[in-house]
């Protein structure tokens, strides 16, 4: 989830779509309307488009799910529609069946509805249907909802200390953003659902990057991102991947 668009609000417990909210939430399974023209408009507005994903792909996406191409029905997009139907907020996420994970890519609210519960709103009907998906795969529950955020971002904070989230010890890199590039340093977290561990095994970690970067971003080839590779080699030698050190509150 991209830092600074959910505005001041910490997140809900998981599962609790069913807040008060003035807004109504609904799935937008079809690009071709006009709620989802406003939706991606929110997001255009909202994030720097140069190292993210294409707003094309995320229309692509809704358009396999459409028409049925998808062997797995694991995108969702989320709009929160305000008077007279107006986005005021959207949230985008998938399933990464691979690993059994949800990962929030996109969350944002517009400015003048923000401080109403709408983010709090979208991200528990994204977080419920993702781990629907997660049933549907055979497993009892999902496993954790994943999520990026910038490393100095005081949100995060709050979900570690309120809702038991748990930044991985990793430099994270997005995806066409180089290393020695990057101005902005990230966070890779997680929200434990149905695990709750505190170190994961450093090849479940690798596979969960891998399923991020190859699913979530479609990267065709990682491992010739120079990015990835980076993640990867800090991942060698190791049994296991903690908190953060920056987040040492995780672990209490």
């Amino acid at each position: 989830m991209r830092a600074g668009a959910h505005g001041d609000e910490p997140p809900p417990a998981l599962g609790s779509s069913t807040s008060p909210t003035p807004a109504r939430i609904l799935e937008v399974t079809d690009e071709r309307t006009p709620i989802a023209a406003a939706a991606m408009q929110l997001l255009e507005a909202t994030f720097d488009r140069g190292p993210w994903q294409p707003l094309v792909e995320l229309r692509s996406e809704i358009a396999e799910k459409r028409l049925g191409l998808l062997a797995a029905y694991d995108f969702h997009l989320f709009a929160a529609l305000g008077e007279e139907d107006q986005v005021a907020g959207t949230a985008v996420g998938l399933y990464l069946e691979g690993v059994n994970a949800g990962f929030i890519t996109y969350l944002a609210v517009h400015a003048e509805h923000r401080g109403r519960k709408i983010a709090r709103a979208l991200r528990g009907a994204l977080v419920d249907r993702i781990r629907v998906d997660a049933r549907a795969g055979d497993w009892d529950e999902l496993a954790w909802v994943l999520g990026e955020v910038r490393h100095d971002n005081p949100w995060l904070h709050r979900l570690v200390r309120e809702r038991g989230a748990i930044p991985f010890d990793l430099e994270y890199h997005h995806p066409g953003i180089e290393p020695e590039e990057a101005a902005t340093r990230y966070v890779l977290y997680r929200q434990p659902v149905g695990d709750e561990r505190v170190d994961l095994p450093a090849q479940l970690v690798r596979r969960v990057l891998y399923s991020i970067y190859r699913r979530a971003y479609r990267v065709t080839y990682p491992l010739r991102s120079t990015a990835f590779r980076h993640m990867l080699d800090q991942l060698d030698g190791r049994m296991s991947v903690g908190v953060h050190p920056g987040f040492t509150e995780a672990a209490r």
